[in-house]
């Protein structure tokens, strides 16, 4: 262990992390001034000894701050030389009328502002974990208490006493018991029916603070500074609150000061201030799923005014019409409609104003009602409204009604290139409403007056856009953008590997299908045999002579493409045959001709060569000696389709070919 062989003061953080850290027999002094605040950081070790704790008060009014000790053995008179007592026995000043030290006892019943305790002298103790109101002034000043500093595991004294409804039962003033800021959210509180919300006074604003959820009004924290007390509430019978050494932090927490943006976790939130006298007010409004529009003991904070007539206070009212500093609320979906209450202790004129810390999404509609005047103002921009209040208004005297975003949706067309897609626009709130659709270049439709979602029809794909406004005009117009797009395009395509083959043999067509788009196919030879549905057909044999068409169908529902291809099916008897009119210079125009043909060879080369024409079945139709380089063919007579040539030199087959007769 270690010990002091002379007196010390320290500032920063004693920290003893094994062994025993002894003050015995020396004055140890934790020192704070406006330069911070000394510390004896969470104990692994021990601690034996005394301490003395200072804590310092910076400038601000006369007026009351809510103190505890973080030492045993501490009373009243301790305090007494550090400030001015007043109104109890042992006080400096106790024949004076006005108490300046108050504790307070939740069991008294009634409501909350019952069960203020007046000292019976000032040799009572001040206890570690308990809460004091005191009235202290002038500052700056600092005051300090001497003992065994309160150390590891603490338990409070909490109670819960059902007399005056839920919104003034439950209070309970502690106090923070180490000599160290301490964390109101850290994991290593143990609570049983305790609400989140923490409540301190704030002598520089002369108005309550309150920290809820990460959120805070009037400069209220989740820090809680050393010597430093707060309401808390309890919510249910044999509530219970302790702690230990690990909700000490290292943040250097001044004694109840304004604090800067709060950390917000609801989806929107909405700050409201209210200003007059120079003085200041604040509630906070917080929208997100898993919250009530009642009270929710880990979300909300509940309203305490100030007692300070000149001070303006201002509050919304949940389902249950209970003043709330900050009030978590359920997603907006359609429309709400909040009371806000306003209390002044003098007439006049005051301000309410939309802070500049709100963080509310986009294309919500905001607008605050005077219900005294009828006068509506839109609060979605950092907008504020004066009026002038009465000081005997108790009622609330405004409305805030909250729209949610505009929605729209879209219907994609149907196919690539179709015109049959939508656009939904669907106003949120109360209507009627206006709609103008709009493309790029032109207006489109226009809808007045109306309390329906508005759809726009037959559209391609594309952006289009769409402006809604109230009738009265208050919010605006808000302005959606809504895309339609399309499937990609289905396009039909295959290759075949021949388009002549001969009926009966094993002679195949082969199909590669390179569609593209599509996600299902049909197949058709067009000689009645059964479709295929698959990606790529089998080898297909033809039985009988013809001429056939090949289709396929290529889909991606409900969108298709398809293709035709002709094919030509000889008779078994013209196997063989290959194509070599061009070895031969061998020409038949014109190909496609109508009943008269020309036959041009190159008759150089040959002797005397026989031309055969057949028909698509083999039969011939048609037989001639070339003797000369070109020799005319008349087929008049004939049917119109496919014939084919074949040419021989005696018992030679020299070639073939096929022409067609329109």
């Amino acid at each position: 262990g270690s010990y002091l062989s002379a007196n010390e003061a320290i500032i920063g953080a004693l920290t003893i992390s094994l062994g025993t850290f002894s003050t015995t027999g020396y004055d140890f002094t934790l020192i704070s001034d406006a330069n911070g605040t000394a510390r004896i950081a969470p104990i692994t070790g021990d601690f034996s000894g005394n301490i003395t704790m200072q804590r310092y008060l910076g400038s601000g009014p006369s007026s009351w701050r809510f103190l505890s000790t973080p030492v045993q053995g501490a009373t009243i008179n301790d305090w007494q030389d550090d400030f001015v007592t007043s109104g109890f026995p042992g006080s400096l000043y106790p024949g004076f009328n006005f108490v300046s030290i108050y504790t307070y006892d939740e069991t008294v019943s009634g409501i909350a502002d019952n069960g203020y305790n007046v000292p019976s002298t000032s040799s009572d103790p001040i206890d570690p974990g308990k809460g004091y109101w005191c009235y202290i002034g002038p500052t700056p000043l600092t005051v300090d208490v001497t003992g065994p500093p309160a150390k590891f595991s603490q338990t409070f004294s909490v109670s819960y006493t059902s007399s005056g409804g839920p919104s003034e039962d439950g209070y309970v003033m502690i106090g923070n018991p180490y000599p160290s800021a301490i964390d109101w959210s850290s994991a290593n509180w143990t609570k049983s029916k305790i609400n989140d919300a923490i409540y301190i006074w704030n002598p520089v604003l002369q108005q309550y603070a309150s920290w809820v959820s990460g959120v805070s009004t009037n400069g209220g924290s989740n820090i809680i500074a050393s010597s430093q007390s707060f309401w808390i509430q309890t919510n249910g019978s044999v509530p219970s609150l302790a702690c230990d050494e690990n909700v000490k932090v290292a943040t250097d927490k001044s004694f109840i000061r304004p604090s800067g943006s709060p950390a917000f976790s609801a989806s929107g939130t909405l700050k409201l201030n209210m200003h007059g006298n120079n003085f200041v007010d604040e509630t906070i409004l917080m929208f997100g799923n898993g919250a009530t529009n009642g009270y929710d003991s880990d979300s909300d904070a509940r309203k305490l005014f100030s007692s300070n007539l000149s001070v303006p206070g201002i509050a919304s009212l949940d389902s249950t019409q209970k003043d709330m500093s900050v009030n978590s609320l359920p997603e907006v979906n359609s429309s709400l409609h909040i009371p806000v209450k306003t209390l002044v202790g003098v007439a006049g004129t005051y301000t309410i104003e939309r802070d500049s810390l709100s963080v509310m999404p986009d294309g919500f509609c905001i607008v605050l009602e005077d219900l005294a005047t009828g006068i509506q103002t839109n609060m979605n921009n950092l907008t504020t409204y004066t009026f002038f209040i009465s000081d005997t208004t108790s009622a609330p005297r405004f409305l805030l009604h909250i729209s949610a975003p505009h929605e729209t949706k879209s219907i994609s067309a149907s196919c690539n290139n179709y015109q049959d897609g939508k656009a939904i626009a669907v106003a949120k709130g109360d209507g009627p409403w206006n709609y103008k659709w709009v493309d790029v270049s032109n207006t489109l439709k226009i809808t007045n007056a109306s309390f329906l979602p508005d759809t726009l029809a037959n559209l391609a794909a594309g952006d289009y856009s769409v402006y809604i406004s109230g009738v009265t005009g208050i919010c605006g117009s808000f302005f959606e953008k809504v895309t339609i797009t399309e499937p990609v395009p289905v396009y039909a395509a295959f290759t075949l590997n021949k388009d002549t083959v001969y009926a009966g043999t094993l002679d195949s067509l082969l199909l590669e299908n390179t569609s593209s788009g599509a996600i299902s196919y049909t197949w058709n030879f067009g000689d009645g045999s059964p479709v295929e549905i698959s990606a790529l057909p089998s080898p297909h044999h033809y039985m009988l002579p013809g001429s056939y068409t090949v289709s396929q169908i290529a889909s991606n529902m409900p969108c298709s493409d398809t293709l035709h291809r002709k094919i030509t099916v000889l008779p078994a008897n013209l196997v063989g045959m290959s194509k070599n009119e061009k070895a031969f210079a061998l020409k038949i125009y014109p190909n496609p001709g109508r009943g008269e043909f020309f036959v041009s060879l190159d008759h150089s080369h040959f002797g005397e060569v026989q031309l055969e024409i057949l028909t698509i079945t083999g039969q011939t139709i048609y037989q001639a000696v070339l003797n000369s380089d070109t020799t005319q063919i008349k087929l008049h007579e004939q049917a119109r389709g496919i014939y084919f040539y074949r040419l021989k030199q005696g018992s030679e087959l020299l070639g073939q070919g096929k022409f067609i007769n329109e």
